[in-house]
């Protein structure tokens, strides 16, 4: 079983985003943290690590270009792969998540639908079955 960690400082965001991926892959141990230092702080200190981090990009606080670059700085945590997942639909924050080494990005649609057919995609590359 796979283990995906969520950080988004939205709770019904992370409670989409989790929906979708039960959907898409029901195998999928979901976790989740509130906010970039939450996250951090999760991943640091629990020692267990996730085989993907799904990062929304648009956090109050620490964003989640902040956050990134922070997991990419860290020895223990810079080898995750983090995708971003935003509502952006701007060409330069998908620059500026991909220069700070995000390893794919999706952009949040409409549709839940949508959603969770755009994440088993993005899960197929990161977590075979």
């Amino acid at each position: 079983m796979y283990t995906v960690l969520i950080i988004d400082d939205q709770p019904d965001d992370i409670e989409l985003a989790t929906i979708a991926l039960n959907a898409a892959r029901p195998d999928i141990d979901v976790n989740s943290a509130l906010g970039g230092t939450t996250a951090l702080a999760l991943l640091r200190n629990e020692g267990g690590r996730p085989d993907l981090i799904l990062l929304d990009l648009k956090m109050s606080g620490m964003n989640g270009i902040e956050v990134l670059r922070e997991i990419r700085a860290d020895v223990c945590l810079k080898e995750l792969p983090v995708v971003v997942v935003t509502s952006s639909s701007l060409e330069s924050d998908r620059a500026k998540a991909i220069a700070a080494g995000a390893s794919g990005y999706v952009q949040k649609p409409l549709s839940l639908d949508q959603f969770s057919k755009d994440l088993d995609s993005m899960l197929r590359r990161w977590l075979p079955n």
